[in-house]
């Protein structure tokens, strides 16, 4: 199943719509008790069966993406397990972009970082950063003119180098021109002037 079917899977929706509730109590006979309160799926869950859901979430049981445990009530609560997070982290950094602002503020964002060489994220994250449009200042410092904060957190989190990596702020830079030329070419974005 290619990475785009995958999103668009009522799976992918449902796993998503349980990492964002942490545990959710589901009842053995009504799919809709317990998730029906979700946006993301609600529609879903409108269209399937209730026995395509359960099919769906015994699925991501036995692929090991949630826990679920049963209740002598009749209930289920199921929860996100750490392969699911993984999996989603994944599938949402194929979605990640940097928005460009309509005129730079002239700050560059800088990310430096110091990763040790067998960590299995160095190639990774290098290669995340160019797909992002970073510009290399050096070996390990990357600058991008626009908001990233978010990114970065993102992308430090998915290759697990979250202890390595550092982000500032910077105004006066000395190869200015240099950076502003790269990122240009680089991304076929014309920075309009400062402030």
């Amino acid at each position: 199943m290619s990475r785009s079917n995958i999103k668009n899977s009522f799976s992918y929706k449902l796993l998503k719509a349980i990492a964002v509730g942490g545990m959710v109590m589901v009842a053995a006979g009504n799919p809709y008790f317990g998730l029906g309160a979700f946006k993301a799926i609600r529609k879903e869950l409108k269209r399937k069966k209730w026995r395509q859901f359960y099919k769906e979430l015994w699925k991501l049981k036995h692929l090991k993406r949630v826990n679920v445990s049963s209740s002598p009530d009749g209930t289920y609560a199921v929860e996100i397990a750490q392969m699911g997070k993984s999996t989603l982290i994944k599938y949402d950094l194929d979605n990640l972009s940097i928005k460009p602002m309509h005129n730079w503020d002239g700050y560059w964002r800088l990310f430096f970082f110091d990763i040790p060489a067998d960590k299995k994220g160095r190639h990774s994250l290098l290669a995340k950063l160019r797909e992002l449009g970073f510009v290399k200042v050096q070996k390990s410092l990357w600058a991008h003119p626009f908001e990233c904060r978010e990114e970065l957190a993102v992308i430090s989190k998915a290759f697990e180098v979250e202890p390595y990596v550092k982000h500032c702020l910077a105004y006066d830079f000395d190869t200015d021109w240099k950076l502003i030329k790269d990122f240009e070419r680089i991304n076929g974005i014309k920075l309009k002037d400062r402030n």
